[in-house]
């Protein structure tokens, strides 16, 4: 019997373009984009493009594959009886990533809205979650959300899908992806299982897929451990996030044919900061040390505050495999699982870690300061500097708790040989520093932060409130004024906006999500001072407000929600100051061992110091592309960072489901309440069924119980229990007690 064999359609298909890749059909799409462009309201038929174009018969299929293409890409749209138009959507797109959650439903976060764009299942176009994606925004009804539809997928998240393999009885398995915006289960066949058992956490490989709720089948790619151990899952989560945890062999030869001796001809060219008092300063569990401080008294009251970060350009240069590693982590990842450096143990720990006593390459930043904390005037260096002495945060608030008993109100007489003298003379500095930034417009938003206790299992026993001393502020006010002053000597070396820096950015609100912050602060009962205009409520006047807060039951709960409102600090060549810290001028210069931005800064202005910055075109393209790398690889850090942590919360929990806290709820939306657990920080959902017979109400920001007798809004107090925990998302269920 002879064989069916189907026909090849006649018609074109999308990746035709391929075929047509030349000047010729390019031309062609432009011309057709340029006719409806210019006659918006008519719909074209093919032989009325034919026409008006004068094409040659010859050119049938070229039209008709480009009329395709141009669909496909947005710039018109099917009208009824196959003809086409001008995309009147085409003005009003968006670019983002993609999110996509469990019931298959799209959503594009933009800064320039308060809530995230829908994209209802339909229009997808194939994209999955993770992949950057232009859409077109849909026509609004009334005040419903915002829609839209993707019109293109611009480049695919190439993360793999991570989950827990579970074996079938003589065929495969199945993989339950731990991201619920990934629909599954997964079938995989035993042939593709990769070796994976059941309870193994694995990464597979799905292919292409366009729509939710089929059966998928993939492949086992790559098998982590058990899903308990949590080896394992620190491996799933640096895959997921797309971070390296090991250096190539080349990097780390690089890393290991430096010495660490520094030779007396070199020394020569550098100032010699040996003889001079410096300290380090660092949390306990650090295990490098890349900044130093250094203290001056000057005549007529004042000092000069000396900055001395690790010389990490020295050993990285550029085009090397260290400097190719740098650049593809973009920065260190701190999780509660684990860390990823950026740069391998042998500089991050040792050659490029200011270690007590041993001689290291450095570049400072000298400060000349006023006892108001004012800062007069500044120069740069590359030096050598030997700490004197590593200090905790911990024992230098000692130190400061000792003097304050020692001197009271007064400060010591200077001794430049003294260290309690200079860290008394220190506190008193910084923290004139500190109160005059908040009075120049800096944020104080204080919001206390917490943090895993695990036991040499590497298990969680548990969650407690990160101390934060007097000895931190030191500390941060010093990498903060380094910054500064190295950002306004590039503004001097290289005009009032130099196109080939890196500054660290914080735009102003978006004004929409302040009137989000103001529905809800009205929502609870508290003093809104700013009015309705909020494209003029500078950070000053925020700072003021919250100040006023101090004290109020509700403070950290109206801190969280101001954090949210406030847009995302970036890298860029465009300085547009920063926002939250009220500086004009700011960039990373202090950490150049675990960011990659620092690194380059770093360069910068040893080439400035050098009389070598003289940049081109390519120069700056370049400088503009590694802030775009560093800025998506910090939000990527800073999501693993999270994940992380709410993975170990609910570890935490899971030995105490049936037990009762005391809680805050912190935020309502239409699925419930967040609620956060006392003493430990840990939020659960109360999720709408938990709380009875109630309606969501837009105007409390809360819920209320149909009889109207209980009003559940944030900052009200309740005393739950915890139900479940899913050690896989993080996610904590509570009900009330």
């Amino acid at each position: 019997m002879r064989k069916y064999k189907k026909k090849k359609s006649r018609e074109p298909r999308f990746n035709q373009e391929k075929q047509y890749d030349t000047p010729e059909f390019r031309n062609l799409k432009t011309r057709i984009g340029t006719v409806l462009r210019k006659n918006p309201g008519i719909a074209y038929r093919e032989k009325d493009l034919y026409f008006e174009l004068d094409l040659r018969p010859s050119q049938g299929m070229q039209l008709r594959t480009a009329m395709n293409v141009i669909i496909q890409e947005g710039t018109a749209i099917r009208c009824k009886g196959k003809r086409i138009r001008y995309s009147d959507h085409l003005e009003r797109t968006i670019h983002g990533t993609i999110q996509i959650s469990a019931n298959g439903t799209g959503f594009i976060p933009s800064e320039n809205r308060s809530t995230d764009v829908m994209v209802p299942n339909q229009h997808l176009l194939g994209a999955r979650h993770g992949d950057l994606v232009e859409a077109a925004m849909l026509p609004q009804r009334g005040y419903s959300r915002e829609k839209a539809k993707v019109i293109k997928i611009l480049e695919r998240n190439t993360a793999p899908v991570i989950g827990v393999y579970r074996s079938l009885p003589g065929r495969g398995g199945q993989v339950y992806p731990d991201n619920p915006a990934f629909p599954g289960p997964v079938f995989i066949g035993e042939a593709f299982r990769n070796n994976a058992e059941d309870g193994d956490r694995v990464a597979i490989d799905t292919g292409d897929y366009s729509r939710y709720g089929r059966n998928l089948r993939g492949k086992v790619v790559r098998v982590f451990g058990h899903q308990d151990d949590p080896e394992a899952r620190f491996k799933s989560l640096t895959a997921e996030y797309k971070f390296r945890s090991a250096f190539s062999k080349t990097a780390l030869q690089e890393a290991d044919r430096f010495d660490e001796t520094i030779p007396e001809e070199e020394i020569n060219t550098l100032e010699d900061l040996r003889s001079t008092l410096t300290i380090t300063i660092d949390p306990e569990s650090a295990h490098d040390f890349d900044d130093a401080i250094s203290l001056k008294k000057l005549r007529g009251n004042r000092y000069e505050l000396g900055v001395h970060i690790a010389d990490v350009s020295w050993y990285v240069l550029p085009g090397s495999a260290l400097d190719t590693e740098a650049r593809m982590r973009g920065t260190s990842v701190y999780t509660s699982h684990g860390t990823i450096p950026m740069l391998p143990d042998r500089l991050s720990s040792d050659l490029c870690s200011l270690r007590q006593g041993v001689d290291r390459r450095t570049v400072s930043v000298f400060m000349e300061m006023n006892h108001g904390g004012e800062i007069l005037k500044s120069r740069i260096s590359r030096s050598v500097i030997c700490s004197r002495k590593r200090f905790t945060y911990r024992q230098v608030q000692d130190i400061l708790d000792k003097n304050s008993d020692r001197y009271s109100d007064s400060l010591p007489d200077w001794r430049a040989d003294r260290i309690s003298v200079m860290l008394a003379h220190l506190d008193t500095l910084t923290e004139s520093m500190r109160k005059l930034r908040f009075r120049n417009g800096g944020i104080d938003l204080d919001i206390p932060e917490y943090e895993t206790v695990v036991n040499e299992n590497n298990e969680v026993t548990g969650i407690s409130k990160r101390e934060h001393f007097r000895s931190n502020r030191i500390v941060e006010e010093c990498m903060l004024a380094a910054n500064r002053s190295v950002t306004d000597f590039a503004l001097r070396e290289t005009g009032s906006s130099p196109k080939s820096f890196i500054f660290r950015c914080h735009d102003k609100p978006n004004p929409e999500k302040l009137e989000d912050l103001y529905a809800f602060v009205q929502s609870l009962d508290v003093e809104w001072p700013f009015g309705s205009n909020f494209d003029t409520i500078t950070s000053k006047r925020i700072n003021s407000w919250l100040q006023s807060l101090s004290g109020h039951p509700l403070a950290d709960v109206i801190r969280i929600h101001t954090l949210r409102a406030l847009a995302k600090a970036s890298y860029t060549i465009e300085n547009i100051g920063h926002y939250g810290l009220g500086f004009p001028n700011y960039t990373h210069f202090t950490s150049p061992i675990r960011r990659l931005p620092d690194l380059i800064v770093h360069r910068l202005l040893l080439d400035s110091l050098s009389g070598k910055r003289k940049y081109g075109p390519d120069k700056v393209r370049e400088i503009k592309r590694l802030t775009m790398i560093s800025s998506e690889r910090e939000r990527a850090a800073q999501e693993m960072e999270r994940s992380s942590f709410k993975i170990r919360q609910a570890e935490f929990l899971l030995n105490h489901i049936g037990e009762e806290f005391q809680g805050l709820i912190v935020s309502v939306i239409r699925k419930g309440a967040f609620v956060q657990l006392e003493d430990i920080g840990i939020q659960g959902l109360l999720s709408e069924h938990a709380l009875g017979a109630v309606y969501y109400d837009a105007n409390v920001s809360g819920f209320v119980q149909v009889d109207g007798n209980e009003l559940y809004t944030p900052g009200l107090t309740v005393r739950v229990r915890v139900v479940d925990v899913d050690t896989a998302s993080g996610q904590i269920n509570l009900e009330l007690v």
